[in-house]
């Protein structure tokens, strides 16, 4: 399968890659989140990822297609970015009668520098560059075979299990560049400070073989793609919910779960587009000229105004915006970073940082913090538009890399506010609701038989997935599966009080969901 994606793109741009470490404390990866940005010839690819364990000596390795320029990203972009596009279902009431049911609802799902030069060391490894990154200790290099690759990052004491080798081999037998990461032994655990790649590529894949190493069943997988256009997965599948399976009555607290589940049905590698418009979006949300005066920061020699300015100022809050605050203007004992950090003036006669230097300081934010975001909030706007894709994955189903790529041709705008309309009568006296029609924003109507029972629903067995499509970088794509119709059919069983007749017919349309999924793959393969 990944000789094939290779094939299909010779210069695909990787992200995330695998997080190992020793086979006494196993750390999983609990989310992956990924920002990819096509910057003209080249591909800029931010990481980041939480990991759940008690190991902080954990090590990861990502593959390139060519020899990458890292730098420090910033958590605000993601934190963002997914605020900025979050989907919302809202359930719009519309009541006759006596009374109101006043439930309208609205819920939120959610929120480097070279040392080295290129060297051959003499055992099949050659070390193209090294140093330091954010918390991390980085290597770039080359190997002759995998065996050569994990047995030299297992001496420089990146804790790698032995297996990792077959899942390595195809990328180096490829050619691929490797960026291998240490956390630094001083550092906390917790989230993983994101990393930034920039290289040359004409795609973006995720080499999600390496992450099969330590991960946790359904790994959620958010994938941001910045470009001329919308963006779309290449060599995976497409996935449109169905509508009539999300808990309208519960604020869409399950719509996760149904993506799970629909890329299941698609066979189990599929995204889901959750937003895709333009960055307009994301206008002023990592910065904006004026944010922050560095020339004013410099000149205050007393610490506590100078991070209040700082903390106030509208910049976006991040992990590496709270530690370097913290290092220069370290907080009370016995006050947490939060704390300090919400009302700096409250402890004003209580912080000692006797060796303050407002040049120093003002420096490191700049170049840390100010350069970092102003790079990003840069890349966005030239852009112009903004996708959200999301799956979730099991490890055997991690076979092959998920690669994406920029598509003009097909619709560009997908809303991330999703409504639908509560149509009840109720009693003129009493206002007890007597009955009950859920309408979808596609013109099905779900009438109740029971209008107190809004878990009536759940009984019927739908497809999840309204359409899988197979898309690409040019055309409208093929659908590969359509239950539009089948949905209809069901919306009129279920108003005539035929639950029975709409679970059979959802029950029908289940197997050959498998069947149309199984046979893609196979032709895939």
């Amino acid at each position: 399968m990944i000789h094939f994606a290779l094939a299909l793109l010779p210069s695909p741009a990787y992200a995330c890659g695998g997080m190992f470490c020793d086979a006494v404390v196993p750390v999983d990866q609990a989310a992956e989140r990924i920002v990819f940005t096509f910057d003209g010839p080249d591909v800029v690819t931010e990481v980041q990822i939480t990991y759940q364990g008690q190991d902080d000596d954990f090590a990861w390795v990502v593959p390139v297609p060519e020899e990458p320029e890292l730098f420090a990203s910033n958590d605000a972009l993601f934190t963002q970015m997914a605020n900025s596009t979050v989907p919302t279902y809202t359930l719009q009431s519309d009541s006759t009668g006596g009374g109101s049911l006043g439930c309208a609802q609205d819920m939120n799902l959610s929120a480097s520098k070279d040392s080295a030069g290129g060297f051959e060391d003499g055992d099949g490894v050659s070390v193209v560059s090294e140093g330091t990154v954010g918390p991390y200790d980085t290597v770039v290099l080359q190997a002759e075979n995998a065996d050569t690759l994990i047995t030299w990052l297992q001496e420089q004491g990146y804790n790698l299990p032995d297996e990792v080798e077959l899942v390595v081999e195809p990328y180096v037998a490829s050619g691929q560049y490797f960026v291998a990461l240490k956390l630094s032994s001083d550092k906390d655990t917790g989230d993983l400070a994101p990393l930034g790649m920039r290289y040359a590529a004409t795609a973006a894949s995720i080499p999600i073989q390496l992450t099969s190493i330590a991960t946790i069943p359904d790994l959620p997988i958010e994938v941001f793609v910045i470009g001329e256009s919308r963006a779309v997965p290449d060599n995976y599948l497409h996935v449109q919910l169905n509508e009539a399976a999300i808990n309208w009555y519960g604020g869409g607290n399950n719509a996760r779960a149904l993506v799970a589940r629909a890329a299941d049905e698609a066979g189990g590698q599929a995204f889901a587009t959750e937003f895709s418009g333009s960055t307009d979006i994301m206008a002023n949300q990592l910065w904006f000229d004026g944010m922050v005066d560095v020339t004013y920061l410099a000149g205050l020699t007393d610490p506590i105004s100078w991070v209040e300015s700082i903390v106030f100022s509208g910049i976006p809050a991040s992990s590496q915006l709270n530690a370097l605050l913290t290092d220069f203007v370290p907080p009370p004992s016995g006050v947490d970073d939060v704390t300090f950090l919400s009302c700096p003036s409250c402890y004003s006669g209580q912080v000692s940082a006797p060796d303050f230097d407002p040049v120093v300081a003002t420096e490191a934010f700049r170049v840390e913090i100010v350069e970092v975001l102003h790079d990003q909030q840069k890349r966005i706007d030239a852009a112009g538009h903004l996708t959200r894709m999301i799956t979730t994955m099991d490890a055997e189903e991690m076979t092959a890399d998920p690669i994406f790529v920029l598509n003009a041709d097909i619709e560009q705008d997908v809303s991330q506010s999703h409504i639908a309309i509560d149509h009840t009568r109720n009693a003129f006296f009493s206002g007890d609701v007597q009955a009950r029609t859920l309408e979808l924003a596609d013109g099905r109507e779900y009438k109740f038989s029971d209008p107190q029972d809004t878990n009536s629903m759940d009984a019927v067995e739908l497809p999840v997935a309204l359409i899988i499509e197979d898309l690409s970088a040019t055309g409208e794509g093929t659908i590969v599966f359509d239950g539009r119709e089948d949905a209809k059919a069901d919306a009129v069983a279920f108003s005539g009080g035929c639950a029975s007749e709409a679970a059979d017919s959802g029950a029908i349309v289940a197997p050959v969901l498998l069947l149309l999924a199984g046979a893609l793959r196979r032709r895939r393969g």
